[in-house]
């Protein structure tokens, strides 16, 4: 050959193995790559799922491979995949509420609520109170306040309104309650407090109540023709008795007659001083009339004029 020619023993060995150098690295190649498509294919699924398991499993062996070892199983990626699949998000300011059961909802059953936390005892100590019932439509009256840590800075306060107070001691206040917080009946909050609301007390009630009426209804009149000496009838409201009034009698042991007229009877409440009025009403209890009149005997002192 025209390659060799000139060529000593030795060269022309040298050349002939670089030459078959590279074709033995193609054959190696090449059967590296089509060794594993040529091996027949096996029916038995006990050998595939042992050969895939030894696959997946498989660990680096510092030995060289052989060629049928090199093909990497096509389950590796979708496991691998699925070993890092992103962890859902979750929101770390939301609290695990226990669901209700319908159960026991349908039922009636009251669900579990959270202990309330219970509030602190104030600093000042409210006990009783002196009186504790009144009447309306009364006068001034003295109230008396006892309890314990009282401060000559605290006051007395009835429906949030400051009264003047005196300091008794530290277990006792006294103030003079105006009759303007008893024109209607009702319940009065009093509490003891300083006016900056640093100490102040627990409330205690003073109770406002109806003031008695006279128990009568005004159905008639018995006068002269000089209204000097007119006499009212009244009518029980317990029964049917009738009895016959003139100014400053008393009736129901505590009303004293202090007007008579054709439309109604005033009294006044000599306990209490509390005025009250009768209407005039007739058979149908029908009110805001005028009564009639019947003529009362006269004396030998009256006569024309």
């Amino acid at each position: 050959m025209a390659l060799f020619e000139g060529k000593t023993q030795s060269e022309r060995y040298k050349m002939g193995a670089a030459l078959l150098l590279p074709l033995l690295a193609l054959v190696l190649i090449l059967r590296m790559f089509f060794a594993s498509d040529s091996k027949p294919a096996t029916t038995n699924r006990n050998s595939n799922r042992n050969s895939n398991h030894a696959a997946a499993n498989a660990t680096v062996n510092t030995s060289t491979p052989d060629e049928d070892q090199i093909a990497m199983p096509s389950e590796v990626p979708s496991i691998i995949a699925a070993s890092y699949a992103p962890e859902a998000a979750r929101n770390i300011f939301a609290f695990y509420v226990p669901p209700v059961d319908p159960k026991k909802l349908a039922a009636g059953v009251p669900t579990e609520t959270p202990t309330p936390t219970p509030t602190p005892p104030p600093p000042l100590t409210l006990g009783s109170l002196q009186p504790v019932n009144v009447f309306a439509r009364t006068g001034d009256f003295a109230l008396s306040v006892t309890g314990d840590k009282f401060t000559p800075q605290t006051r007395i306060y009835i429906d949030n309104q400051e009264l003047p107070t005196t300091f008794k001691g530290p277990q006792q206040l006294s103030t003079t309650v105006p009759a303007a917080f008893l024109q209607s009946p009702g319940a009065r909050a009093v509490i003891v407090r300083t006016p900056d609301g640093a100490l102040y007390s627990n409330t205690q009630t003073v109770n406002v109540m109806p003031p008695p009426t006279p128990q009568f209804t005004f159905i008639g009149v018995i006068g002269t023709k000089h209204y000097s000496d007119d006499k009212a009838i009244l009518k029980a409201n317990a029964g049917s008795d009738l009895i016959t009034v003139k100014r400053g009698e008393i009736v129901g042991g505590r009303f004293k007659v202090t007007s008579i007229s054709d439309r109604a009877v005033e009294f006044i409440d000599t306990q209490l001083n509390i005025k009250h009025s009768l209407p005039f009403s007739d058979a149908k209890g029908t009110t805001g009339g005028v009564a009639p009149r019947t003529p009362q005997p006269q004396t030998d002192d009256e006569g024309e004029p």
